[in-house]
């Protein structure tokens, strides 16, 4: 039981819901119930029926009688009496059936009023027409569950076997979850935050106080997840992670219905609003929101605005908003989101489809004395408050496009800090919920767990003070065979400003050691800013380029590798600075001193001087550029939130002759851009734009290669190997070199299609084309390579994950360089693509 509670808590630690059910609203003909239909008491505010048509309201002890309204229905007068608790309304269709409300004092139709608010967004946003603001607000989830509803009498499980019942086992889960929640919920954590936004700088978050029940310190990962979008008032709008058209935008007229329930002035003095129902046209492909705005009938802003969706849990998002007539604005006042589990047997992609659940299948061969399942009961509950609003007040924020920042003692706050945030109180019952998950917790070992599981998605596996690279275990290609090592590098534990690393790998076809050592240190966490050495005893890929600014990837094995047999070997010493300018430029200086050897007969010529070994000092500068992305500043790093597209590199490398012995002198310009595009209706659109340029005395080691992918074989079948990721299928290895290229690639990925419940295969169409040149190719001696300058063209397609990670892929060679023998243009292959989800 405890497990079963602990994997459900870790599971939805950032969602929340709480909600105490009092009625059910249904059609009285066909027993469905009616969401969306209006409950107006006769004392205080009126509320909604949700999804499944039921509704709470408040202080019910004070109330005599509700009104409940539905759009075609007849109204119903609903006396309330202490005596009961739970009401079930029927109600009956209306003799003279509206399609909505004629409201002609306002507008003629909800459609119009929507329109008007889509065009008076730009003066209601806040973002567009506020130089600044600022706020506080206070966040509090919450795991739990309706005590009252459960069922705690033990289940016995019995067997159907030839008619007859043979017993099974006793299941005690609703037993202890009602005894578990008479003590505790199930979760609990807390964030205090303090917004800022500026119009030169944007909006940036930073979390003072963080606590998280069961950790020491905060999960960070969880923080950077986008649940809910901040304003409504965005094209797009995110529901745990999830893009949706917003009904609210001129997509959305084309996408959803809507309908006028009423016009709400549910409190004296406030300003009234059109409440407005809006639900989707189709059931197509693509999904949509179902829900209500509340649009304010003199600036047409919402006031208040409600999103929900069902899959195998039911989700719904509520914003509300507070009227500043200073400013004439409406401006955020609260959040709320709420999950439980839903009924129906469709899957529900969580967190951008890092997770698919799916409804379990009910086993028809048990039978139960307790049919309950408690597992349905639990809800989850999250809702944050602003408080301290500032509007238009001079701000200063440090770090622009740094979207989180979090205070380095967050998670050490007392009692008293948190006071000063809490806009809800802590309960005696939410106090011990701390102190039984932090016990659970600690009891399972599940912070090291977690930390462990953490580390491997990145290609580390921990130990107390420093981390093996899982990078060198294994390795293979054409020149060592199998490539075996270690490598490890320390980690926080050791020091936090100050990291040494290295590896040691064996080839075992050319029987050498190869080995790296350096040292990187900390100079401002502000900034990112980092000093680095190395030394490098190797194997390197001729014509092979790499941006010294791209971040660390780790993939199970590396497909490419497979077939290469061109390297050279290199003793290299760097020096590096690394240094964010701002929070999405990041740059990197680099100098080198290197020996290179290759390892295949070679000759370079220069001056009547040829070079069979050569020494290079080079000077590298390289700028990353991701203007969309959005980045958090944890204690230890920067990490990053959301990788947002395009995304631009530009590298710049100067050799530097008779310096430390350097033999040549040439200039190299490399550029790189990268753009995704997903679609609503889970396709995606990849284009890349690679390029380099070089100029001056450049030995083949230091051209550039198109990134072959086509080992050496007579027949297709003989070339079957891994299909490389950005790479030419169809090109043969050492084929082409030049010192001048211009690459790209286009790829457009459908939805997964559904053969199976467990094979959903994706098909993507690829396209790719380089063009280039190469300058006194008579220099090259020992090597035949042709040059790129009449164009090199291939498209194919892979049908992806169609086992366990596996699939096919299938490309042809057409073109300039389109070979006599059809065979020869055909590359079949397996393709591999393992995603962690994190």
């Amino acid at each position: 039981m405890k497990n079963a509670l602990l994997y459900l808590v870790l599971f939805f630690t950032t969602l929340s819901w709480s909600q105490t059910i009092t009625g059910i609203v249904k059609d009285r003909k066909t027993n469905k119930p009616l969401p969306f239909a209006s409950i107006e008491p006769n004392k205080g505010s009126g509320t909604i029926t949700d999804f499944n048509g039921q509704f709470k309201l408040d202080n019910a002890n004070e109330i005599t009688f509700i009104q409940v309204g539905y759009i075609g229905y007849a109204p119903l007068e609903i006396p309330i009496t202490t005596a009961k608790s739970y009401y079930s309304v029927l109600l009956d269709q209306s003799t003279v059936v509206l399609d909505e409300v004629v409201l002609s004092s306002y507008v003629k139709s909800a459609e119009e009023i929507i329109k008007k608010a889509i065009d008076y967004k730009k003066r209601n946003h806040p973002e567009k027409i506020l130089n600044s603001y600022s706020f506080k607000t206070y966040n509090k989830l919450l795991v739990t569950a309706p005590i009252d509803s459960i069922n705690p009498a033990i289940d016995s499980v019995y067997v159907r076997d030839n008619g007859k019942l043979r017993f099974k086992e006793l299941d005690s889960t609703n037993f202890n979850l009602r005894k578990q929640l008479v003590k505790s919920h199930l979760y609990i954590s807390e964030e205090a935050s303090t917004y800022k936004f500026t119009k030169d700088k944007g909006r940036q978050k930073t979390i003072n106080a963080i606590r998280m029940a069961g950790f020491k310190e905060p999960v960070y990962e969880v923080l950077g997840l986008q649940f809910q979008s901040f304003s409504f008032y965005d094209s797009d709008y995110i529901l745990l992670e999830n893009e949706y058209i917003n009904p609210l935008s001129a997509g959305g007229l084309k996408k959803y219905n809507y309908k006028i329930l009423k016009v709400s002035n549910e409190n004296e003095g406030e300003s009234s609003a059109f409440m407005i129902y809006y639900s989707q046209k189709d059931q197509g492909q693509t999904k949509g929101l179902e829900g209500v705005l509340y649009i304010d009938t003199a600036t047409y802003a919402l006031q208040k605005a409600i999103a929900q969706t069902i899959g195998v849990f039911e989700v719904k998002a509520t914003q509300t908003f507070t009227y500043y007539p200073k400013e004439n604005i409406w401006f955020p006042n609260s959040k709320e989101i709420k999950i439980k589990k839903g009924n129906t047997p469709e899957s529900l992609s969580f967190l951008g489809n890092r997770f698919e659940i799916r409804k379990g299948q009910q086993d028809s061969t048990l039978v139960h004395s307790n049919p309950q399942n408690a597992e349905d009961l639990a809800y989850l509950i999250s809702g944050e408050h602003n408080f301290d609003v500032s509007l238009n007040s001079p701000l200063k924020i440090s770090r622009k496009g740094l979207a989180i920042k979090i205070d380095d003692d967050a998670y050490l706050r007392s009692e008293p800090f948190w006071n000063t945030f809490r806009t809800d109180t802590i309960t005696s019952l939410g106090q011990e919920t701390y102190v039984y998950i932090d016990s659970l917790v600690d009891q399972k070992n599940v912070e090291p767990r977690l930390n462990r599981t953490r580390k491997l998605l990145q290609g580390y596996y921990p130990t107390n003070y420093f981390d093996f690279d899982l990078r060198y275990l294994l390795k293979y290609n054409n020149y060592e065979a199998f490539r075996v090592g270690l490598g490890a590098i320390t980690n926080t534990n050791f020091s936090n400003k100050l990291f040494l690393n290295g590896y040691v790998v064996y080839g075992t076809l050319d029987q050498k050691f190869k080995y790296s050592f350096g040292a990187t240190t900390r100079l401002n966490k502000e900034y990112n800013t980092w000093l680095g050495v190395s030394y490098t005893d190797d194997l390197v890929e001729s014509g092979s380029s790499k941006y010294i600014t791209d971040k660390r990837t780790f993939y199970l094995f590396e497909p490419r590798l497979f077939n290469i047999s061109s390297f050279y070997a290199t003793r290299n010493t760097s020096i590096f600075l690394e240094h964010d300018f701002t929070s999405k430029l990041n740059g990197r200086i680099q100098f080198s001193k290197s020996f290179n050897d290759p390892t295949y007969n070679y000759t370079y010529t220069l001056n009547g001087q040829n070079y069979n070994t050569y020494d290079l000092t080079e000077a590298t500068l390289s700028f990353q550029w991701n203007p969309f992305s959005e980045y958090m500043q944890a204690p230890q790093e920067k990490r990053t939130l959301k990788d947002g597209f395009p995304q631009f590199t530009l590298q710049v490398s100067q050799s530097l002759p008779n310096v430390l012995d350097g033999d040549f002198n040439f200039t190299k310009f490399n550029f790189k851009a990268f753009y995704v595009k997903r679609f609503l209706n889970k396709t995606r659109t990849e284009i890349l734009f690679n390029s380099g340029f070089a100029f001056g005395d450049i030995p083949l080691t230091h051209l550039y290669h198109a990134s072959p992918n086509q080992p050496d074989g007579s027949v297709i079948m003989d070339r079957f190997s891994v299909t490389g990721r950005e790479s030419f299928e169809t090109m043969f290895f050492d084929e082409f070199f030049s010192d001048r290229f211009v690459m790209g690639q286009i790829r457009h990925t459908l939805r997964p299609f559904k053969i199976s419940s467990r094979i959903k295969p994706q098909l993507s169409l690829i396209t790719r084309s380089v063009i280039g040149a190469v300058s006194n190719i008579e220099n090259h001696v020992g090597l035949n390579f042709s040059s790129l300058n009449k164009g090199y063209f291939e498209s194919g397609v892979e049908l992806n994950r169609i086992l366990a990670g596996f699939g096919l892929s299938f490309f042809y060679r057409h073109g300039a360089y389109h070979l006599p023998t059809f065979d020869d243009n055909i590359s079949f292959k397996f393709t591999f693509y393992f995603g962690s989800g994190f």
